[in-house]
């Protein structure tokens, strides 16, 4: 198992009397246990991918981070440091917060995921979950590094810390911040205001996954498992459920989204923007659909994908091009369906354009048809 420790410190100093903020100070912990050294490349990708957020400068510091956690490992036969240790080691080396990194493997693919620890209380601030990459691809292991910093630590050029909010908040409401309160990733969605504009919302950043879905409802009907790929084989019926059950445990009013929302959502929001399909023009780069879904291979099998493993749309939403059509709340023109969006694995093109319109029965199911959440502002 290779760990690399890199520190973040922070150097500008600015004046109190612009009301520029000072920047805090973070130290990346990266355990691989991948076997495949992912360590070293993925700390130096990550310190850049959090430098170019804009809310840090920063330069590596390995050994003293080094040194620390060896001396802290030979009192434990395990090997492992817990949070609450890499806590204290962060404050003696006079950091705020600790991103500490896990590279391993799922089913035989390699994963990176990251949570992000408060130096101060030991409390986790925020978490990412894991993305999925493929051995000795490069740039979807780049672009894995990159989404995991995203979820803690906003966007490129947002400026932005972790925007991951206590129970009793809702965040920020700029367009694009990340929010994070009952374990299910949200991008705000901001409106376009005024009395007959469209209001703000929380929609959630990926398709619901099975994982997800399994600790609400304590069951996984999807016909292709991994608990990081979207549910399906759910109705709207079920979908509805899930929400329910979902707010009984949050004390929240998640609900799916209304077909306006779900479009204004795909654009972008006001970004507006005008691709075929969600984030692009070329749908290989945004979607799962049946030309790179595994369709053709002849299996029998369903050819879901795990979720976010394609690029985002323009705020950082994942998947509303293909993998799997999504539930709305609507009524389908003449009330006897509900509205399904996006497309799936087994469509062509045409069907995953965001303009498309698709329509199922409330009690239908089917292995391509899943649902995201909206959170009301």
């Amino acid at each position: 198992m290779k760990k690399t420790f890199i520190l973040l410190l922070a150097l500008c100093c600015v004046s109190a009397a612009f009301g520029q903020e000072s920047k805090q100070k973070v130290a990346i912990y990266t355990d691989d246990k991948s076997g495949k050294n992912y360590a070293e490349f993925a700390g130096e990708f990550l310190t850049n991918a959090i430098v170019k957020r804009g809310a840090y400068d920063a330069f590596e510091r390995t050994d003293a981070f080094l040194n620390l956690i060896g001396k802290e490992q030979g009192y434990q036969r395990s090997g492992a440091v817990d949070d609450s240790k890499i806590a204290k080691l962060g404050a003696q080396l006079g950091v705020q917060l600790v991103c500490a990194v896990k590279i391993g493997l799922m089913d035989g693919q390699p994963f990176i995921s990251a949570k992000l620890i408060d130096v101060e209380t030991a409390g986790i601030k925020g978490t990412a979950r894991p993305k999925i990459f493929s051995v000795g691809d490069f740039e979807g292991f780049e672009a894995a590094c990159d989404a995991i910093t995203a979820s803690m630590f906003g966007e490129r050029g947002s400026g932005s810390r972790s925007n991951t909010s206590s129970a009793g908040s809702t965040g920020g409401k700029t367009n694009g911040a990340a929010y994070n309160p009952d374990g299910i990733e949200l991008i705000c969605v901001e409106g376009t205001g005024g009395a007959l504009g469209t209001p703000s919302f929380y929609i959630g950043k990926y398709e619901v996954t099975q994982a997800q879905y399994q600790k609400v409802m304590n069951t996984n009907p999807s016909s292709n498992k991994g608990p990081n790929y979207p549910v399906e084989t759910v109705s709207w019926n079920d979908a509805q459920e899930f929400v329910n059950k979902l707010n009984a445990l949050t004390g929240r009013h998640y609900r799916l989204p209304t077909e306006s929302e779900w479009v204004y959502a795909a654009n972008g929001g006001l970004k507006n923007d005008t691709y075929e399909y969600a984030g692009s023009n070329s749908i290989d780069a945004v979607a799962w659909y049946i030309d790179n879904s595994g369709w053709y291979s002849g299996s029998s099998a369903t050819h879901t994908h795990a979720v976010g493993t394609k690029s985002p749309n323009s705020i950082g939403i994942y998947d509303m091009s293909g993998n799997v059509w999504e539930w709305c709340q609507d009524w389908y023109t003449e009330g006897s369906y509900r509205v399904n969006r996006g497309g799936s694995w087994s469509n062509s093109a045409p069907g995953c354009r965001v303009s498309h319109r698709y329509n199922s029965a409330p009690g239908g199911r089917d292995d391509g048809l899943g649902f995201r959440v909206v959170l009301p502002l």
